[in-house]
């Protein structure tokens, strides 16, 4: 009867509100006056930004059938997509997207650029802001009429924990950096200040984000195939297209390590040359950040969350447990079912974080992520259920809880049965739509959020 008459409430609410009606409404169920803010979209390992697809059609949230942040600009919304280092890590890939929000020359960090040997400054994104009006929180005012105080992000993968290490940067700065600019007597990034005087991140929505690693890397790590792994994925898909330019396929942004690729130089030797490399296997790179045992090395774990940002997660399950173990389904993309099964059946002594969780929390998956490492970070989630895939906004409204989301810790909104990994962000799905529901939701709920 109280939910009842909440939504009576919120529709009424709505009616008189300047937001879309559906957003509208569940901003008055939970009691706030909404948001817009622009949302950025951080893809995953191997993955790519909206401005270059890869192979010259495949968008990375969309796949060949559709491109999910045009859909979602024709609802109205304000998205973009940076494209960061497809094998960097959480580090470089935040200070990558932060150059491109604001339009900056891309800095990792003096500090940071020091420890692992490589140059200070990567690409250049002067004059190329993809949100020009956020770049003024950091150019001395933020008040005037174009000015965007706020964005909020949406991470798939391991864009998920891109997200959350932006967030802090954004949140917290750092001082090392802070530290290590006024020993030289040269000026730091904006993303390292430390003199935050509000929340720059409003809400982040993580799709299977990678929040405790994935065991297919410890995996691959102590097997000796993550090489392999690496150089099998890219070959195959530049190999089958018989592509070689440089246009159409990743840029691995890799050009501070001094790892770039010649002009006449083939992508497959380019890629071995970087797998074989001293950087491939060091602490700085995606595959280490993905591995469960680096989260609690100071490298990782020195991240935390905002008590002024809105968290969310939702995980994908395409496998069944019976037994103690889990097994893909027959409906799992033929690439991921493998490493559903992995996931399904491991065991590792040497990870003891392993032991805190149940089996199903652990062995439960979508082919790539466990269901455990999507719900959240270490220091832990809330459950906050709702049909985040309701193909109508009105059963969105119905299946929300009656309370605000909680700011600072990751509302988990559910796992989505029979999505992989690839099927959160359609990448190989041959009719288009099957996700708008879920995407518009996602930008409703970011919305409904209070400024």
């Amino acid at each position: 009867m109280l939910q009842l008459l909440q939504l009576l409430l919120a529709c009424c609410l709505a009616i008189a509100s300047p937001l879309p009606r559906d957003t509208a409404s569940l901003a008055a169920l939970w009691g706030t006056r909404g948001s817009k803010y622009p949302t950025v979209f951080l893809h995953g390992i191997l993955g790519w930004g909206e401005e270059k697809p890869l192979l010259g059609h495949l968008n990375y949230f969309g796949g060949l059938s559709q491109n999910i942040l045009a859909n979602l600009r024709n609802e109205g919304h304000s998205v973009v997509a940076p494209s960061m280092g497809p094998l960097s890590s959480n580090w470089e890939r935040a200070c990558e997207a932060f150059a491109q929000i604001v339009g900056a020359k891309t800095d990792y960090g003096l500090a940071r650029s020091a420890r692992f040997k490589h140059d200070r400054f990567g690409l250049n994104h002067s004059g190329k802001a993809m949100v020009p009006g956020f770049s003024s929180n950091f150019a001395g005012s933020a008040t005037g009429a174009d000015s965007t105080n706020k964005i909020n992000l949406v991470g798939h993968s391991l864009g998920g924990s891109t997200a959350r290490f932006l967030t802090h940067l954004l949140s917290f700065g750092s001082q090392e950096e802070m530290d290590a600019c006024a020993a030289a007597s040269v000026e730091c990034s904006p993303l390292f200040w430390t003199n935050r005087t509000q929340s720059y991140v409003n809400g982040l929505f993580a799709l299977s984000g990678v929040h405790q690693g994935s065991v297919v890397d410890d995996f691959l790590h102590a097997n000796g195939g993550l090489m392999t792994f690496i150089k099998g994925f890219a070959n195959t898909v530049v190999g089958i297209n018989n592509f070689n330019n440089k246009d159409l396929i990743w840029d691995l942004q890799l050009g501070h390590y001094g790892l770039r690729q010649d002009t006449d130089e083939a992508f497959s030797a380019y890629l071995h040359r970087v797998c074989e490399s001293g950087w491939f296997l060091s602490d700085s790179t995606a595959v280490h950040d993905l591995t469960v045992a680096a989260h609690e090395t100071p490298l990782l774990s020195f991240v935390r969350n905002s008590a002024s940002t809105t968290y969310f997660s939702v995980a994908g399950v395409t496998t069944n447990h019976l037994l103690g173990v889990s097994v893909a389904k027959l409906s799992t993309n033929a690439f991921l079912a493998p490493f559903a099964d992995i996931i399904g059946t491991y065991t590792n002594a040497s990870l003891p974080v392993l032991s805190t969780f149940s089996k199903r929390e652990w062995r439960q998956n979508d082919g790539m992520v466990m269901l455990a490492s999507s719900r959240g970070p270490r220091a832990g989630f809330s459950s906050f259920e709702m049909d985040i895939g309701a193909s109508y906004d009105t059963k969105l409204v119905q299946s929300a809880p009656g309370r605000a989301p909680e700011k600072g810790v990751y509302n988990y909104v559910g796992a989505l049965d029979g999505f992989d990994h690839f099927d959160l962000i359609a990448l190989v799905d041959i009719i288009p739509g099957q996700v708008d529901g879920l995407y518009s939701n996602i930008l409703r709920v970011l919305n409904a959020l209070a400024p």
